[in-house]
């Protein structure tokens, strides 16, 4: 069986941070999402990849997910590729496939252009051919600041957005000309596009940008005689197609089953070389699950096993910088979200961990609910610095058709500031904390990642709190 969301890992090139996921094992194919997304958005391709022999190694793009952007004010398709080809190179491979999905198909086809010796099969799904007139429109009205505010107006508009690019393109468009013939996406898929923008910030617009500054005309006379331009007859893209720069090039088929069995055959038929069997690392295997592990700082002495707060993540923690430092990020908590989906024994989780890592005998210590998680397992007195507790029932967190709880976690992040608990806003719980925006905002986002993570921890906290 292959393991649904992949086996992740950090790979460090040119002093960046790269997330990847990797399926199956065999020739390796990068597999290259689209924006503004990330890797988790081409598992349905990977999975079947995998199943036919190969090695699907899907990275988030520089500046998508959790990976580090590149070093650049406005990247164009060649600089990713050039990044591509520097971590195919850092991963010891000199002759890969290739899978590029719109933005990830404009990367893929440059990285073939740019460097055919180590291309051993390409297929665009979506490769775009805009024209002047396009370009000029998307560049000046696509790529909308994303800027968080106060009243938590950019969660509804993100919301909007995300849903009206399941129904139009270009998203901001309401011409009927310009409406698709396809189904709005369920909740649970929009609410994925959206934190993968959330990810991302006001940074997708760079990583968006390389998409329409793409010229295909630049690239497709240089590409490899093992290259296969397609689309799905209900992509928006299929009309490119029969424009000049790919005239008689592509290929148009029934569906997405169809073309992704297309491309794993025409891979499958033009090997790369044999994938690496190992990543960095940057995650702990628990049996089905995966836990992210942080080392937030390295010297002499007794390791400290840092633990954050319910609904937080290991980035909140500020560490200090004279002895070994590692943080986790809890169950259904920052990079560990993932899976998770039964009960969750909080202490037994972390103390598998700590052996798993070879630090049984390690200082824990802890904030908020991780406060009282470290004494249990520690035996010292618990120091939450806040009151403990949620409503009862708690807020829901999950998916809502109307985008509703994207608003919710921001006013349950924005209360935090001025009551504790923040749900009692009453005189007898006021506080205040420094205003912060960005905290605020940054919070909001890591509630919704945890969804009911956070209750779970938070309920749990105040049931084993002496």
């Amino acid at each position: 069986m292959i393991r649904p969301g992949g086996e992740r890992g950090f790979v460090t090139v040119d002093g960046r941070r790269v997330l990847i996921r990797r399926y199956g094992r065999g020739p390796a194919v990068f597999v290259i999402h689209g924006s503004p997304q990330s890797s988790r958005a081409v598992e349905v391709v990977c999975q079947t990849l995998a199943a036919r022999g190969l090695t699907a190694i899907a990275p988030d793009t520089p500046g998508a997910g959790a990976s580090d952007p590149l070093p650049l004010a406005d990247p164009d398709s060649a600089d990713f590729a050039a990044a591509l080809h520097r971590l195919t190179g850092t991963l010891g491979l000199s002759r890969v496939g290739l899978y590029g999905f719109h933005t990830g198909a404009a990367t893929a086809a440059t990285f073939a252009a740019l460097f055919p010796q180590n291309t051993a099969a390409l297929v665009c799904d979506g490769l775009p051919a805009w024209t002047e007139t396009e370009r000029a429109r998307f560049l000046a009205d696509y790529l909308t600041p994303f800027e968080p505010r106060w009243d938590g107006s950019h969660m509804a508009w993100l919301w909007a957005r995300m849903e009206a690019q399941t129904v139009f393109f270009p998203w901001h468009s309401t011409a009927p000309s310009e409406r698709m013939s396809m189904a709005v996406s369920s909740p649970e898929q929009v609410h994925a596009n959206a934190m993968d923008l959330l990810a991302t910030g006001d940074c997708y617009r760079p990583v968006y940008r390389a998409a329409f500054t793409f010229r295909a005309e630049t690239v497709v006379d240089r590409l490899p005689s093992t290259a296969l331009v397609a689309c799905a007859a209900s992509d928006v893209l299929a009309a490119h197609l029969d424009r000049p720069a790919l005239a008689g090039r592509g290929l148009i088929l029934p569906d997405m089953p169809n073309l992704h069995a297309a491309a794993a055959d025409h891979l499958a038929a033009h090997p790369g070389e044999p994938a690496p069997n190992h990543l960095e690392g940057g995650f702990l295997a628990l049996g089905d699950e995966r836990l992210a592990i942080h080392r937030l700082s390295e010297g002499p002495g007794c390791p400290l096993v840092i633990l954050h707060d319910a609904g937080g993540s290991a980035e909140d923690l500020t560490a200090p910088t004279d002895r070994p430092v590692i943080a986790l990020d809890l169950p259904g908590h920052g990079l560990s979200a993932e899976g998770w989906h039964g009960p969750v024994d909080w202490p037994g989780i972390v103390r598998t961990a700590l052996n798993a890592l070879n630090l049984s005998d390690a200082e824990v210590s802890g904030v908020g609910a991780g406060s009282v998680l470290a004494s249990v397992l520690s035996g010292a007195a618990p120091m939450p610095c806040r009151v403990l507790g949620v409503p009862n029932p708690p807020p829901k967190l999950s998916p809502q058709w109307d985008g509703a709880h994207l608003i919710r976690a921001f006013r349950i992040a924005s209360w935090e500031r001025l009551f504790d608990p923040w749900h009692r806003r009453d005189p007898a719980h006021r506080i205040h904390r420094p205003s912060d925006l960005s905290a605020v905002h940054a919070r909001a986002v890591s509630l919704l990642l945890a969804q009911q993570r956070w209750s779970d921890l938070e309920t749990w906290a105040v049931q084993n709190a002496p």
